[in-house]
């Protein structure tokens, strides 16, 4: 953790920090430095976020990941459907089943 932040995340945002600003004097001038500074909100809020659960960033990223994930709700009757996409092509899955079966159990 750095000052409540995990050390992943705050080295992502320094990293990205750091590329906005140089991005942003290349294209800006001198004033897009200033575009470095977004970093600083974001990583409040990741302290905030993470400030009782340090694995808070992971269920906000999951939570994101299921909310771009809406686009395919228009073929499961407008709701949000998690489906697998191997079921049923693992043979590992069936030989467990039929060697369940043998044995006796159901």
């Amino acid at each position: 953790m750095l000052k409540g932040v995990p050390l992943v995340a705050a080295i992502l945002i320094a990293f990205l920090s750091l590329v906005a600003g140089t991005l942003g004097a290349l294209f800006l001038g001198p004033g897009g430095l200033l575009l470095a500074a977004i970093g600083v909100p974001i990583f409040f809020y990741c302290r905030d976020t993470c400030k009782d659960d340090d694995q808070a960033l992971r269920i906000t990223w999951l939570e994101f990941k299921c909310w771009l994930g809406k686009q395919n709700a228009k073929y499961f009757g407008g709701t949000h459907t998690l489906a697998p996409m191997k079921y049923g092509r693992r043979k590992h899955v069936y030989k467990r089943y039929f060697k369940d079966q043998a044995a006796g159990h159901q």
